[in-house]
């Protein structure tokens, strides 16, 4: 398990801080060690959960540009530690059958549960698995990615029985895809049950054909035109959805009572006649009807704007400059939707790295939580309290009320009260109080002894800190402050608030 150390921090100050800490460069020499450690910074806060002292020395040591060559190629980072870290949560690898007979509903008139627990449990274990691969594992791109698609392809594990199948729409649906092509994520969500469910899609029918009182419902085919691929502007109009959801009738799932839940695309239940989606008749075709729709909207330009905006969003500026936007949808386009190479197209560009597009973002309560883990060196032994902290924070893991998810920009974000509690969550990670968190709080002792106040915001930061941070880290100490408590003050200052 992960540790941190004098020696490792050492290394990252080496790396980190030879101008500001002092070097015998020349003035060139410097200046550009210093630009090339901002940098460094600046791309594991947007493509990784923030920097730790040793990815910081990867970078360093191979290049930013092959770091994210080998972050697009999740599958072949090997991290034997976080599978062992992630064995503790045993509804993982479970399939829908395995889940209905280990989660089941409790029955009351019983004295002793059943199974491994109720299926409440269940999103408790893939958030705190979630938060366990944002804090340690090796594979950060995809994380911060995973954390992004899912946010876009929104479903609440409050309801219903999403809570089970949360497992398999994470898993199967959304991580893998995460930097592959969109079109194959777009099919896979389409047919997720937790899709499914969460915009009703299952009960959509051809009128008729369940009862008096069947009919199509519109929620999925508006949010698919909409949240997930056109955007509003994106020139669609109702006759599109009322079409696009007819198109999708009978797409549902079988009932849990069959022991098991699976997609069922069942052709008794489905709208037979022609469609005309976007001025393009589609003709007569049971499911085909849908999977041409999906691969339709993946590739069209006003997916590729959209979704070039969002990612531009998550990784650049809440308002990205309008070039970017165009480039970047370009990109999208020329490699037919692959979210790969999309991304690397922003991470490698010149653009990702100006001034202007440092520090210009808040971190959302996942960011700052997993940060600060990794900051401080964290050991995340199991992760449901961690995870909790998140939802303390404003925005409780795979719970976004609504069909977009949670904002992403700045303003909605930070808040003067939610200040006080982000402060707050600083103390609890430099006193060691969060239940099954292991920190090293001996270290900031010896961080202060060392280096001073400097040298533990350099440590928690990846830089020194601003004039208005080092006076009040200076006169905190000067006035008594625990070591904790200065470094709960770096965790709570404007710049490890601002990515």
């Amino acid at each position: 398990m992960r540790s941190t150390s004098l020696a490792g921090m050492t290394v990252a100050f080496a790396l980190t801080a030879q101008v500001a800490l002092a070097t015998d460069d020349g003035p060139l020499g410097s200046l550009a060690s210093a630009e090339e450690d901002a940098r460094v910074i600046h791309l594991l806060n947007r493509a990784a959960f923030g920097p730790t002292p040793e990815s910081i020395e990867e970078v360093h040591r191979i290049g930013r540009h092959a770091w994210v060559a080998q972050q697009l190629i999740p599958e072949a980072i090997m991290d034997p530690e976080i599978d062992a870290r992630l064995s503790i949560y045993p509804a993982l690898p479970m399939s829908a059958t395995e889940l209905l007979e280990n989660y089941p509903a409790q029955d009351p008139r019983r004295d002793e549960p059943m199974g491994i627990g109720p299926p409440q449990r269940v999103p408790f274990e893939v958030a705190a698995a979630n938060l366990t691969r944002a804090v340690h594992g090796k594979a950060q791109l995809r994380e911060v990615m995973t954390d992004f698609w899912f946010n876009h392809f929104n479903v609440s594990a409050q309801d219903g029985p999403i809570r089970l199948a949360v497992v398999s729409y994470i898993r199967d649906a959304i991580r893998p895809n995460a930097l592959g092509s969109f079109s194959d994520m777009l099919r896979a969500t389409a047919e997720s049950i937790a899709m499914l469910y969460y915009l009703d899609n299952y009960v959509s029918v051809a009128p008729g054909s369940r009862g008096p009182d069947s009919g199509i419902n519109e929620n999925y085919a508006r949010e698919l035109l909409e949240l997930h691929t056109l955007g509003v502007d994106g020139g669609y109009t109702q006759d599109d959805v009322v079409e696009v959801a007819r198109a999708f009738t009978g797409w549902t799932f079988t009932p849990p009572r069959s022991g098991t839940v699976e997609f069922a695309f069942f052709p008794q239940l489905h709208d037979r006649g022609p469609k005309t989606v976007l001025g393009t008749t589609i003709p007569s075709g049971g499911k085909r009807e849908g999977l041409r729709i999906l691969e339709r909207l993946a590739t069209h330009p006003s997916t590729a704007r959209f979704l070039a905006t969002k990612i531009l969003r998550r990784l650049v500026a809440d308002d990205p400059p309008e070039e970017m936007i165009e480039r970047t949808a370009e990109i999208y386009l020329v490699t037919g939707g692959h979210i790969g190479w999309t991304v690397a197209s922003v991470l490698l560009s010149d653009d990702f790295y100006a001034p202007e597009h440092r520090q210009n973002k808040a971190k959302s309560p996942l960011e700052l939580v997993a940060s600060a883990l990794r900051a401080t060196g964290a050991d995340v032994d199991l992760g449901v309290e961690a995870s909790r902290r998140v939802g303390d924070l404003g925005q409780p893991m795979l719970r976004a009320p609504a069909p977009t998810g949670w904002p992403e920009v700045s303003r909605e974000i930070l808040s003067p009260g939610g200040m006080v509690t982000r402060f707050e969550f600083g103390y609890l990670v430099a006193s060691g109080a969060i239940q099954g968190v292991r920190v090293d709080t001996n270290l900031w002792e010896s961080i202060l002894g060392i280096w001073g106040t400097d040298g533990l915001a350099q440590f928690l930061l990846g830089r020194l800190p601003s004039a208005s941070t080092r006076t009040a880290l200076e006169s905190a100490a000067a006035g008594g402050a625990t070591p904790a408590l200065l470094a709960a003050m770096v965790l709570g200052s404007p710049e490890f608030q601002l990515q």
